[in-house]
């Protein structure tokens, strides 16, 4: 009794449990495709308002995190928000059927099935005394079926009848071959060594020559793989002010300086490209890498990447090749 009682009340529990999580993913649902699903009100989980506000969180890791206003406006309220780091990561712990009504807004949540475990519960009672039943049932007939027809079954005692014989069937003789003039050898092909592929074909950077003595460096420079990152932007006081997500879909460099922060962290902020003034931060920022470039005296480029330890340490001098 104690125990069908607990497990009604954990089938109530999660019933509701299950109600409350889809109410929420269906209000989810029916925001405009340019809102991240993952965008709330500090006090409300499904509430939104256009543009910055102080209230705004992420809720992508179940925990409500800050944004900066920079992040409200260019990632979390636009149509790229599914290139977001933090998007990215939070979809893989949502369900199936909740991501699906997600990427199609305003789709309904299919129904769950109902809990019946009280029900089930007196199923399974029952079911000894439907077995019996049963046993019984299929012994009986087994006894009638022997006596009625146990000759005719040939199950009684005394010596089973003949199998009938099967006579073989005469095979036919096999047509004679006329003999065939062979086919002269083909010559063997040698065998061609394939083409090495270039680093374009390959997908990866064309690999650089180390620095030599007399090489005067150059400049540092970022390097990133194909994948997505988190970029900074720091104000006239190396306060952070803002980030953004972005992605690239192969290898990619750009010329950087390291800038303290005031926070003491080293941010490494790109001086060329199209993401000029954004700056790298390891390893928040994602897996990235930097070089120190050098020049020997006829001109020629020549690199070397710097160590993961060296990313967050500020260069107090210019490296040596």
């Amino acid at each position: 009794m104690f125990g069908r009682r607990k497990r009604e009340q954990e089938a109530a529990a999660e019933a509701a449990r299950e109600a409350e999580r889809r109410e929420l993913f269906a209000r989810l649902a029916e925001r405009p495709e340019h809102i991240c699903p993952f965008l709330g009100l500090a006090g409300e989980r499904t509430g939104y308002v256009d543009g910055v506000s102080d209230e705004h969180r992420c809720f992508a890791f179940g925990e409500p995190a800050p944004l900066s206003a920079e992040q409200q406006t260019r990632v979390c309220q636009e149509r790229g928000y599914g290139n977001c780091p933090r998007y990215l990561r939070g979809v893989l712990v949502i369900p199936t059927e909740e991501l699906e009504a997600l990427r199609h807004r305003r789709a309904p949540l299919p129904e769950p099935e109902p809990v019946v475990a009280a029900a089930a519960s007196g199923r399974r009672r029952g079911s000894p005394i439907f077995l019996l039943l049963a046993a019984l049932v299929l012994l009986v007939g087994g006894v009638g079926a022997y006596l009625l027809f146990g000759e005719e079954l040939g199950i009684a005692g005394g010596d089973p009848s003949p199998s009938p014989t099967v006579a073989p069937t005469a095979t036919p003789p096999a047509p004679t071959e006329s003999a065939a003039p062979e086919p002269s050898p083909s010559p063997t092909p040698e065998p061609t060594e394939a083409p090495t592929p270039s680093p374009l074909e390959s997908g990866e950077p064309t690999p650089e020559p180390t620095p030599e003595a007399g090489d005067a460096f150059a400049f540092y420079e970022v390097a990133v793989s194909p994948g997505s990152y988190i970029l900074y932007s720091l104000d006239a006081s190396d306060e952070v002010d803002g980030e953004r997500g972005t992605s690239f879909a192969g290898f990619s460099f750009a010329q950087a300086e390291p800038r303290e922060g005031a926070d003491g962290n080293v941010y490494w902020v790109t001086s060329t490209g199209d993401l000029t003034g954004w700056a790298y931060l390891y390893p928040d920022s994602g897996e990235f890498e930097i070089r120190a470039v050098f020049l020997s005296d006829a001109g020629e480029r020549r690199s070397a990447y710097l160590d993961q330890d060296d990313l967050t340490v500020f260069p107090e001098a210019t490296p040596a090749p």
